[in-house]
């Protein structure tokens, strides 16, 4: 019996998260929150006009995480496991403009 409903679930996985297929539900919802985004814009340039400008930028980087992708962040083993995996690893190290060797 245990085998049999592995079996179906594997099944199940394979058939919901086809790849390349987008979800219907999660269009509808991006959909519906656009619609009310445009439908609010002259109220919400408003609200926006009324912020202290710290406040304002503070709005604005919230609401570029639901816009632009997010860039993940990689540790140095993670560097280390790509190079061993035959990748080529560039590593920008950023200064301050001085002699100074401390990276920023």
């Amino acid at each position: 019996m245990g085998f049999r409903n592995r079996e179906l679930a594997s099944m199940a996985g394979r058939i919901s998260t086809r790849e390349g297929v987008p979800n219907k539900s999660t269009n509808e919802v991006r959909r519906a929150f656009q619609l009310l985004v445009e439908n609010n814009l002259p109220k919400m340039q408003k609200d926006l006009d009324s912020l202290e400008p710290k406040d304002r930028i503070k709005f604005m980087l919230d609401m570029a995480k639901f816009i632009l992708p997010q860039l993940q962040s990689i540790s140095i083993d993670d560097l280390r496991e790509q190079e061993a995996q035959g990748f080529n690893v560039l590593t920008i190290n950023l200064k301050n403009g001085s002699n100074d060797s401390n990276s920023i």
